[in-house]
């Protein structure tokens, strides 16, 4: 049974579904009342949802105008992804990194589960895929402490993928599970220079935002 305890987080998982999967669209106002009546919780309950979701940078609070559905600003987008790049560069390409058949294994299972989700068009699925498959990299470094840095950003990563797939358009499966393919493949040379690029590429590379910009 659901406890009352854990009934911020049940709010929190719902609407953040909701959002990831753009029924709830960017700018969209969240009406706390509907919302409370909604799910049958108290408006104190919802604040807590809410305020999760603020840190998660999926919503966010504007003086006379209440919560909104928020989006990453292309700045904010750059900052995000420069802070995992280096962590993740950082832990995956040091000479202890276990780049083995087994860390192999585990990204092509999460690669597949996220081609499956992006066939759904389930954007809150992949971005557990995609949490879960760089993490597996992140942690084949051996770095507790470095992969607690990296873990900490976890939840900014539904607004972050969200964001980005708004500004630079196209097809989930080519845009999210292609650029997955061509990570996995540099992490299978065993090759740390080439991982190093193929993790910056992956995460600085801006040309679908520069196009979406230059076309207005």
């Amino acid at each position: 049974m659901i406890t009352h305890q854990s009934l911020p987080d049940v709010v929190r998982t719902t609407l953040r579904r909701r959002i990831l999967n753009n029924e709830l669209a960017a700018g969209e106002r969240l009406i706390e009342a509907n919302l409370a009546a909604e799910f049958g919780v108290s408006r104190t309950t919802l604040r807590v949802a809410l305020m999760e979701l603020k840190n998660d940078r999926l919503v966010e609070f504007v003086p006379r105008r209440g919560c909104s559905v928020a989006r990453m600003s292309r700045a904010e987008i750059e900052d995000a992804c420069f802070a995992r790049y280096l962590l993740e560069a950082g832990a995956a390409c040091e000479e202890r990194a276990i780049i083995d058949d087994s860390l192999i294994s585990s990204l092509e299972k999460e690669l597949d589960m996220m081609a499956e989700s992006a066939k759904a068009g389930d954007l809150a699925e992949i971005v557990e895929c995609d949490t879960r498959l760089h993490g597996w990299l992140v942690e084949a470094g051996g770095r507790t402490r470095l992969a607690a840095l990296w873990h900490a950003l976890d939840g900014q990563m539904g607004a972050l993928m969200r964001s980005s797939l708004e500004l630079q358009g196209g097809d989930m499966s080519d845009v999210v599970v292609g650029r997955h393919r061509v990570l996995i493949d540099a992490v299978r040379t065993g090759d740390r220079g080439v991982i190093a690029a193929a993790i910056k590429d992956h995460y600085m590379d801006e040309r679908s935002v520069h196009d979406h910009d230059a076309g207005g």
